[in-house]
């Protein structure tokens, strides 16, 4: 998984696997995130998160399209550098 964290404009960029442009489909879902879908497994292979810090700051941000994953680690992290 790799991350990048855009602090002026508070948006979090993750990649769970790196596909070529062509071999994802982006779509946003009703959270206003960003995401990223492989064409042929229908799986989330990145996303974007709009608004990381303000909505980690107010507690869990849950994309249910991923499922688990430790964004308030990662937010805690990202947030003290």
């Amino acid at each position: 998984m790799n991350m990048s964290y855009d602090k002026a404009a508070d948006v979090l960029y993750v990649t769970f696997e790196a596909l070529p442009p062509t071999a994802y489909l982006v779509v946003e879902n009703q959270s206003g995130d960003v995401l990223k879908i492989d064409r042929k497994t229908h799986r989330v292979v990145g996303c974007t998160i709009p608004f990381f810090a303000k909505r980690a700051r107010r507690g869990k941000i849950i994309i249910p399209e991923i499922g688990a994953v430790p964004f308030n680690d990662i937010a805690e992290e990202l947030l003290s550098a």
